[in-house]
């Protein structure tokens, strides 16, 4: 069964149901009038996903120290391989 919103002709109350797909109209929750009818709910807003700018500075520096300690951890290694092929 879902959930519909209603809107009371009587006294202007919006109230949510847990109706029949098929009910177009019910009693009011706020005065008991019959014949509150079926409209249509407002769409929920959409989540915003977007960080503060503090945030994104602090994570852009960490991403540029990770960035340049995996740098030298690569230059380290690389030399280390050479350095271990020229003594073959």
């Amino acid at each position: 069964m879902p959930i519909y919103e209603f809107l009371c002709r009587e006294c202007g109350a919006r109230f949510e149901a847990l109706v029949a797909a098929s009910t177009e109209a019910e009693e009011c929750r706020e005065c008991g009038a019959p014949g509150a009818t079926r409209v249509m709910s407002t769409p929920a807003q959409v989540p915003k996903l977007v960080r503060s700018a503090v945030g994104n500075r602090r994570q852009e520096a960490k991403n540029r120290t990770l960035h340049q300690a995996a740098k030298s951890d690569f230059k380290a290694k690389r030399e280390r391989a050479r350095a271990k092929g020229a003594k073959k």
